[in-house]
């Protein structure tokens, strides 16, 4: 399912965050969103999954304003990984996946095979077949990450929104789960500090800097050295991954220190 932001703007407390934000991600497709902190990443994505309401412009998911939608139709096509993520369900790892499932059943209708089997396998699919039974507060936040994701992945959305979905995941956990997003083939918007994961992963890249999209296309096209220096400060080299043949950024650690940052 596409999505599409047209125009958007973003006022909080009285200040406009984004402006003018326009991206797309076609059916099928991996977008990810890419900036310095601060540059409106994960405003953009709270008014995909309804969580903030634009001041201007409109977020299109399937042709329709995501606004238009009832609750539990938004749910059904969009599922969200955000950073404000609850962390003190005492509820077991199954219970909080199930509740992925909570948009496709009336009130207060108990759980059916089909459920059970999307449960199994949104848990399978990160790593956590056997964990099923274990108090989720008492799990690690990389372990927590993924049973969040599997939350998500048990609402079987058209599309997902993730904002840093490998924090708080060691290296392995974080190829896995790059790896799982591929293979979903599922419209996903993303945001990730980690330029070299969003050139591996991504599709098509919108680089925010100061509330605005400044660059917006295939990584290759995206993550040149100078744009890595304007929006990113950094002095880098962008290669072929001599794995994969995706662009590689390399970074020069050794450069100066610019006069801003020391002060």
């Amino acid at each position: 399912m596409r999505i599409a932001i047209e125009d958007l703007e973003v006022v909080l407390s009285g200040r406009s965050v984004v402006s003018g934000v326009q991206l797309i991600a076609e059916d099928g497709e991996i977008a990810g969103l890419v900036g310095p902190n601060g540059s409106g990443k994960s405003t953009v994505l709270r008014t995909v999954y309804r969580y903030l309401r634009p001041h201007a412009g409109r977020v299109l998911v399937g042709g329709t304003d995501i606004r238009s939608l009832s609750a539990a139709e938004s749910a059904r096509r969009v599922a969200a990984l955000p950073q404000e993520r609850g962390t003190d369900f005492e509820l077991t790892v199954r219970a909080v996946v199930a509740m992925g499932r909570t948009p496709y059943k009336r009130a207060f209708a108990g759980e059916d095979r089909a459920d059970a089997d999307v449960v199994a396998a949104a848990l399978a699919n990160v790593g956590l077949a056997g964990a099923g039974h274990r108090r989720f507060s008492a799990l690690s936040g990389g372990e927590r990450q993924r049973v969040l994701l599997a939350r998500a992945l048990a609402q079987d959305p058209k599309v997902l929104v993730l904002d840093e979905p490998t924090n708080h995941l060691d290296v392995r956990h974080q190829v896995e789960l790059l790896a799982l997003l591929r293979a979903q083939r599922r419209t996903t918007v993303l945001s990730l500090h980690d330029l070299n994961a969003a050139a591996s992963l991504c599709d098509r890249l919108h680089v925010l800097h100061e509330g605005a999209v400044v660059a917006s296309g295939p990584p290759r096209d995206v993550l040149t050295p100078e744009l890595l220096a304007e929006v990113f400060g950094v002095r880098a080299a962008v290669v072929e991954h001599p794995l994969t043949g995706d662009p590689l950024i390399a970074f020069d650690h050794r450069a100066g220190v610019p006069a801003a940052v020391r002060g």
